[in-house]
């Protein structure tokens, strides 16, 4: 028995770590890290910098980039996952959407929700896998 449980060793999942890394990293940092990995790994470089992506770098894209995500996100899903987010980023936000929009996602950003936690976080991943998706078609750059 022993035996087998030196044979098989321990798993350690490098790549999770490294995201999780990642997102806890300043931007500049995160960035200069991923330029010096792209020059020996680019496939894996692009890898961690769309998995490392997180809800709060929104606001390092350009409007441009960030009026694409209305055209993928349904309003109300946009509405939740703006809220427990800084303010000033809400607005510049809602914002750049057309009137419509806006306003039904921001009648969901007002409104209490049980489970809202869950769904905040569930909103939030749909627009981050939305942006990755976008960056692979090269629509978005971040």
């Amino acid at each position: 028995m022993e035996a087998n449980n030196s044979n098989q060793g321990v798993f350690i999942n490098g790549r999770a770590q490294i995201i999780e890394m990642l997102q806890h990293m300043p931007r500049e940092e995160r960035s200069k890290l991923l330029k010096n990995l792209k020059v020996r790994n680019p496939q894996l470089a692009e890898e961690l910098s769309e998995s490392c992506f997180t809800f709060n770098d929104l606001d390092s894209l350009n409007d441009y980039e960030l009026q694409m995500i209305f055209n993928y996100i349904s309003a109300p899903i946009l509405g939740m996952a703006l809220k427990n987010i800084e303010r000033a980023f809400q607005r510049r936000l809602l914002s750049l959407a057309d009137r419509a929009y806006a306003e039904e996602a921001f009648k969901v950003l007002k409104t209490p929700y049980s489970n809202e936690k869950r769904d905040i976080k569930r909103a939030q991943n749909k627009i981050i896998e939305t942006l990755a998706s976008l960056k692979k078609r090269k629509q978005v750059t971040f």
